[in-house]
C-alpha cells in the first residue's frame, strides 16, 4: 500500500499506477496528518493515467456546455474505456459498479468490495487537477457504505462537546469558527459524522478551508466528540435563535449537506437517510442567525 489515509478509524488505502506515481507528493501534502503508513487497509483505490482517451467522453456527445462532474451510465463507460489501447480489465465492472465523472477524471467505485478506480484523463499539466476531488469523493463512498459521511459544515468542539454549523458556500462557515473562542475546529466545511452505540460523533477531515500549508493540528487530527446541536445559518444584523422542524432539518441535510450523497450506493443512501431521521429527533436542531462580529456562544448555551 503506497499511502494509507485514517479517516474516523477506518483506513483507506491509495495505490498510483505508473505516471500516477508523480502524484504521490501532491497527496502527502493533501492529507497531511491522516497518513498511516504500514497499517491494512480496509478499502483502497487505484490511480492511474488514460493516456490515449479515444475522444469525446460518453456523456458529452450533445453537450454544449462543459460538465463539471456527474453520475454516468456504467455501460456506457465500459464500452468507451474498452475502445482505448492501454485500458486494462484489471478492475471488473459489473451492474454494481457506480461511475462518476469529475473534472476530467473518472472514479469506478464497486460498493459490494469497496474497491476504487481513478483514471485521469487530462493530459499536461493539468492532469491532476482531479485528484483531489475524484479521492473525495471515493471517500465519501467508502464512509457511506460504513454509515458515515462527509458533512457540509463547520464542526466545532467546545467543552468536549460537538456542535455542527450547516451551511452552503458562503454562508459564513468559515467566518463564524474564527469568532470560537476556546474551541477547536474539527473542519470548516466537511467534519465526518458517525453514529457509535447511539451517539452521533464528529471528526476531522483533511478537507477544510483552513490554513493548506500547516493543516490541522496534531491534536485535532485525534480528537472527535458527542454531538450536542445543530444549527443552520443564516447571516444577519443580530444573533438569536429560531425554531426548526424536524422534518424540515432532515429534508435540508438531504438535499444539501451531505458530500457526494448523490454518488453513493442505494445502500449507502438508505444508512444515511435512517442515521439522519433518528439524528433530528434525538438533537437539537435550531436556525442560527447570527453576526459575523458578535459573541454567538453567548446565545447558544443560554438556550
Amino acid at each position: 500500500m503506497e499511502l494509507t489515509v485514517n479517516l474516523a478509524g477506518t483506513d483507506i488505502g491509495l495505490n498510483f499506477l505508473g505516471d500516477a506515481k508523480k502524484a504521490m507528493s501532491l497527496c502527502n501534502q493533501y492529507f497531511q496528518g491522516f497518513l498511516y503508513p504500514d497499517r491494512r487497509a480496509d478499502a483502497e483505490v487505484e490511480v492511474s493515467i488514460l493516456k490515449q482517451a479515444n475522444g469525446r467522453f460518453p456523456f458529452q456527445e450533445n453537450v454544449k456546455v462543459k460538465i463539471f462532474q456527474q453520475l454516468l451510465p456504467t455501460q456506457d463507460v465500459a464500452k468507451w474505456l474498452r475502445k482505448s489501447p492501454e485500458y486494462t480489465e484489471d478492475f471488473p465492472i459489473n451492474e454494481k459498479t457506480i461511475s462518476s465523472f469529475c473534472q476530467g477524471g473518472l472514479l469506478l467505485f464497486n460498493p459490494n468490495t469497496a474497491r476504487g478506480r481513478i483514471y485521469l484523463l487530462e493530459q499536461g499539466a493539468r492532469r491532476f487537477q482531479a485528484l483531489y476531488r475524484l479521492v473525495w469523493m471515493y471517500f465519501a463512498q467508502v464512509l457511506g457504505e460504513r454509515g458515515g459521511c462527509f458533512v457540509h459544515s463547520a464542526a466545532v468542539v467546545k467543552d468536549e462537546e460537538g456542535y455542527l454549523f450547516m451551511g452552503d458556500s458562503g454562508s459564513g462557515k468559515s467566518t463564524l469558527v474564527k469568532f470560537c473562542p476556546e474551541c477547536s475546529v474539527l473542519s470548516d466545511d466537511s467534519p465526518i459524522l458517525f453514529e457509535e452505540s447511539g451517539e452521533y460523533r464528529i471528526y476531522p477531515s483533511p478537507y477544510h478551508q483552513m490554513d493548506p500549508v500547516g493543516g490541522l493540528d496534531k491534536e485535532v487530527i485525534h480528537m472527535s466528540a458527542r454531538v450536542k446541536g445543530v444549527y443552520f445559518l443564516i447571516k444577519d444584523d443580530r444573533v438569536f435563535l429560531e425554531v426548526i422542524s424536524r422534518k424540515a432539518a432532515l429534508s435540508m441535510i438531504l438535499k444539501r449537506y451531505i458530500h457526494f450523497f448523490a454518488y453513493l450506493s442505494a445502500q449507502a443512501k438508505i444508512a444515511l437517510f435512517d442515521l439522519f431521521l433518528d439524528a433530528c429527533y434525538k438533537l437539537d436542531l435550531w436556525y442560527l442567525h447570527f453576526a459575523p462580529d458578535a459573541d454567538t456562544w453567548k446565545v447558544i448555551t443560554r438556550k
